[in-house]
């Protein structure tokens, strides 16, 4: 059966989407059978499944994740804006690994002043070979993402001159983004290494909070709002009680990173299940990017 050049388009928009959440759902299943793995202990936080066996898995999970995120067009301008950040922060969680944990900060900083009684058996060749490989891997990791998005963003400018819908605000928004890890990067490898895992998955879960409450205003715009329940709103406050009860819980070490990362990627997960529903193709509740918005 052929199918329409138009329909292609749709399709294939529809199918990374769905690959998203399938990208969400394989990282969910390594994590677990991990975690079964070495007899149900939880790590610290998803993040810290970058030391196992999930590495691949986790790595690739979260570069997808982001590389879609920016290609996507967004249903409006916020949105798309959004969308492309979040996906620049996807890409460092996945890259800049956390640190496995308090002793192994402290016992880096031992290995590095000459020695001392390091805890839990753990020895200096161990913690050095760790500390190198974990450095040049962000460093060559880190390069090419760079490299890639200095092509993304001039590709993007040079597409933008001469088109009078062209939104030069976020553009100027990825710049500075890029900017800020481009230095970081250049004036200290290892604060990079240390800081940047944790600023950027603070900078998704603001993007992901901030994409739901856009589309709860679009959804609340719409004339089917009264005869549909808010959807978005739900997930949006969902998402917004998480990070106001999460963070203060998890600072307090209450519960662990790992559960409000968890909270975060479900609700993110239902978010644009919800979302990829209302906009597969032939649906009345469908909006068509390229109608009411311009690539940023």
């Amino acid at each position: 059966m052929n199918v329409e050049p138009n329909e292609t388009w749709l399709r294939s928009y529809l199918y990374v989407r769905i690959a998203m959440v399938g990208l969400l759902i394989a990282l969910g299943v390594a994590v677990g059978f991990q975690t079964w793995h070495q007899g149900g202990e939880l790590l610290s936080s998803v993040s810290a499944y970058y030391y196992t066996p999930a590495q691949g898995i986790f790595v690739g999970s979260l570069v997808g994740l982001g590389a879609s995120m920016i290609a996507l067009r967004g249903t409006t301008d916020a949105e798309d804006v959004l969308l492309n950040i979040g996906g620049m922060f996807a890409a460092v969680v996945a890259v800049v690994p956390t640190a496995r944990s308090d002793d192994y900060i402290d016992a880096v900083r031992e290995c590095r002043e000459g020695g001392g009684r390091l805890p839990n058996g753990m020895t200096c060749p161990d913690v050095r070979a760790l500390a190198d490989a974990t450095r040049d891997n962000v460093q060559n990791n880190m390069v090419a993402l760079l490299v890639l998005g200095a092509l993304g963003i001039a590709v993007t400018v040079v597409l933008a001159i001469g088109d009078r819908r062209a939104l030069w605000g976020p553009i100027a928004v990825a710049c500075a983004v890029y900017a800020a890890a481009l230095a970081t990067f250049l004036l200290s490898l290892d604060w990079f290494i240390d800081h940047a895992h944790f600023g950027a998955a603070i900078g998704l879960l603001v993007c992901i909070i901030l994409v739901a409450l856009v589309n709860r205003r679009r959804h609340s715009a719409t004339p089917q709002a009264q005869a549909r329940p808010d959807r978005y709103g739900l997930v949006a406050w969902a998402l917004i009680g998480v990070a106001l009860i999460g963070i203060p819980l998890w600072a307090f070490g209450v519960i662990s990173l790992f559960w409000l990362e968890i909270a975060v990627a479900l609700l993110f997960a239902v978010f644009w299940t919800v979302q990829t529903v209302e906009q597969r193709p032939g649906s009345p509740t469908a909006v068509a990017p390229s109608a009411t918005t311009a690539r940023s």
